[in-house]
């Protein structure tokens, strides 16, 4: 029985019945007799045959049940008793990756993976929007799948390197493709002859890609747009947006009717919000931030402390299913990219109508809590509010206050609290890891003079202590109303991950062994190392053994910070999913219908964890490629680091004083085809007879920066020998 095929078969049924409903029995009737049906055989042997016949349709049976639910699982299909509802569109939806061979691979809300073959990719590129149709379930339990349809393309413009150039073609490599492969062409005759003989090989254009042109051998038509050196805009911002299809202006068909001040006269729902206007409020941000999400304000009462956390209300301005909201959804983050950001709102909602600017009427969604003055929170509330922020605080001036110590200081009083809040949590369970910010610097024509390292202030843990407090009230009311909204979710650290980093404590000379994934246990060994350089690489190797936080629509708490419930609701000026979660908790506080249903949670949860993650590498690669640039201009050649990473091609190593970091080919450590890598943490130096250990301090030297790849090659020059 080829049970792959029978699935395909079920499949297409359920596709021809999208959007209706089917019967189990009705599938089992169609579908039992699609076995083999064994060869004529004697009489002697019939009660074989159908003993054979009945272990098939068993097996049929168990195939086809685990296809519907595995269906079920990623809302293709809705099994109620002996009902199935199929979804329409019968498709899978998402951002498609493919790998070098040719394969794409998609992933579903569910975190499982659908497998599509080279030859079912149709012309979809990395980061293409894709249709998927599943084909059934292969190897490795996952479903394989076949494009369908290029739903949007992942970019508008892309770089090209010309290769070859003649009278008819101009042939050239796709960059940033993010290790996808490709090549297009450009037909001479679609170029004016003044821009064809200007044209040279290694030449970068910027290039569209023709629609509706099938590509053959990986080979894409593409028109022509412009040289990328032909533009007074800063290269290597334009080239981020490119590489990930950021648009700084938000589209021509948002139209927005708003109002130049916020005034009863032109709020709806004025009289029903609870006027805190009076109420003493700052802000603490950044010294260049414009869109600020929250304020805070606080109270010494008796024994008691109340704390009120104010955040903008933008569900005010940007209602569900408005042109503006499908941009804010499709966006779903702001990006920032070094001293620029690509909004999520326009302009003047981010900067201005929803930003908490001083001394200004702005709406707001308050968080009001009660707590002891050693950080036990006993009670909270939720309301729309009316606000006027009284100041506005840098970080820097905050810490001012806090390290003045007066005892009259407002913004000391607050850090005394959080302090304590902070110090219970951790208590309680939370890892806390002190992990450094790299800032570049820059002078006032914005190009980089400097690189940063900075450790959080106590200003910057005031504010974390209050937003969390905020983001777990909200989700733990959220939660007891079991209402569909978006979580944010961090799973426990894998247990395969413990034996890493028992033998990284072991070889360090620490006796303690960490037990299980429990935060006493995590905790412990953090204490044990205390602050010193084996520190520095423990948080290196505890880090990359978390598993990575997402939006969903369970319940599944966040492990890294203690928490069983805890959402994002602090920032919804620059995230979708804030925005998500105060229409919920609106609508339950209204007892109105509740505007998502599961199956939506779970696409929503899915589409912002992708932009999510896409934002990070977009911010990870302008912060390389400016200190790249600025390490370029300080004519330095020699520097001193640690190894901090390891892979069968490369080692790579932080330089000193910087947080910057570079490589080390495998030609550096072996002359074979790959590095002999012992584990996650050391690996085995045939040419310098030595096993390298991640954290050993290097002294290397700068080969060459590759700015197409975004990384800087080292050399290395010496290493001290392991004792």
């Amino acid at each position: 029985m080829d049970t792959y095929k029978i699935q395909k078969k079920i499949i297409d049924y359920l596709e021809a019945k999208a959007g209706k409903e089917v019967t189990k029995q009705e599938l089992k009737n169609k579908f039992l007799d699609l076995t083999e049906k064994p060869k004529k055989a004697p009489t002697k042997k019939k009660p074989a045959r159908k003993e054979r016949k009945q272990n098939s349709n068993k097996e049929l049976m168990i195939a086809m049940d685990n296809l519907l639910l595995s269906l079920e699982n990623e809302n293709l299909l809705v099994m109620d008793g002996k009902r199935i509802l199929i979804a329409n569109p019968f498709r899978f939806y998402g951002r498609i990756s493919v790998s070098r061979r040719g394969d794409g691979f998609l992933s579903l809300p569910s975190k499982n993976e659908v497998f599509i073959p080279g030859s079912m990719i149709n012309t979809a590129i990395t980061g293409d929007k894709v249709e998927v149709l599943p084909l059934g379930i292969g190897r490795k339990d996952r479903f394989e799948g076949e494009v369908t349809a290029i739903v949007k393309r992942g970019r508008t413009l892309y770089r090209l390197r010309v290769t070859e150039k003649n009278n008819r073609f101009v042939f050239g490599k796709f960059l940033d493709m993010l290790g996808d492969e490709k090549e297009g062409v450009i037909h001479s005759k679609t170029l004016l002859k003044d821009i064809l003989d200007k044209i040279q090989i290694d030449d970068i254009l910027i290039v569209k890609l023709k629609e509706g042109v099938t590509p053959e051998d990986n080979l894409y038509d593409v028109s022509f747009l412009r040289f990328e050196s032909d533009t007074k805009e800063d290269p290597d911002f334009q080239r981020i947006l490119m590489k990930y299809n950021f648009d700084v202006q938000h589209p021509d068909n948002i139209k927005l009717d708003l109002p130049e001040e916020v005034e009863a006269s032109n709020v709806s729902d004025w009289n029903s919000r609870t006027d805190l206007r009076d109420l003493y409020a700052v802000t603490i941000d950044g010294i260049t931030a414009k869109d600020f999400d929250d304020a805070i304000s606080f109270q010494e009462e008796g024994n008691k402390i109340r704390f009120w956390v104010h955040i903008a209300d933008v569900s005010h301005y940007v209602k569900v299913g408005t042109p503006l909201d499908d941009e804010a959804y499709q966006r779903a983050t702001s990006v920032y990219l070094a001293n620029k950001v690509v909004p999520m709102l326009p302009p003047v909602l981010s900067e201005n109508l929803c930003s908490l600017v001083a001394n200004k009427n702005r709406l707001a969604f308050t968080v009001e809590m009660e707590a002891s003055k050693e950080g036990e929170i006993y009670n909270a509330k939720f309301y729309k509010s009316v606000i006027k922020v009284n100041q506005r605080y840098t970080y820097e001036m905050a810490e001012d206050e806090i390290k003045s110590k007066n005892p009259e200081s407002w913004i000391y009083k607050i850090s005394k609290f959080t302090d304590n809040m902070r110090k219970k949590r951790i208590q309680n369970g939370r890892v806390d890891l002190n992990i450094k910010e790299t800032t570049i610097q820059w002078d006032k024509d914005q190009k980089p003079v400097g690189i940063e390292v900075r450790e959080r202030l106590n200003s910057h843990m005031l504010i974390e202590e209050l937003m969390l407090s905020a983001n777990t009230k909200v989700d733990e009311f959220l939660r007891k109303k079991n209402a569909p909204t978006l979580h944010r979710i961090h799973e426990t650290m894998d247990e395969e991950k413990l034996e890493m980093l028992n033998q990284f404590l072991q070889l360090n000379g620490f006796h303690i062994q960490i037990k299980d994934t429990s935060y006493p246990e995590i905790t412990a060994a953090v204490n044990a190392i205390g602050n010193n350089s084996v520190a520095k690489i423990f948080n290196y190797l505890l880090l990359r053994s978390f598993m990575q936080a997402y939006y969903g629509g369970e319940t599944l708490g966040h492990w890294g910070l203690g928490f069983q419930d805890y959402c994002h609701f602090t920032s919804p000026i620059r995230r979708y999913p804030d925005l998500v979660v105060h229409r919920v908790l609106h609508a339950i506080i209204l007892g109105t219908k509740l505007p998502y249903d599961k199956p939506s949670i779970a696409m929503i949860g899915k589409h912002c964890s992708d932009e999510e993650r896409r934002a990070a590498d977009a911010e990870r690669d302008i912060i390389k490629i400016k200190s790249f640039r600025y390490l370029e201009s300080t004519g330095k050649k020699e520097f001193k680091g640690f190894i901090v990473g390891i892979r069968p091609a490369q080692v790579f190593v932080e330089l000193e004083d910087s947080s910057l970091e570079g490589v080390l080919d495998k030609q550096q450590f072996t002359d074979e085809f790959e590095i002999m890598v012992k584990n996650d943490f050391s690996f085995y130096s045939k040419k310098h007879t030595k096993i390298f250990f991640i954290g050993d301090p290097v002294t290397v030297s700068l080969d060459r920066i590759d700015y197409e790849e975004i990384k800087v090659f080292l050399t290395l020059k010496d290493f001290k020998k392991a004792t």
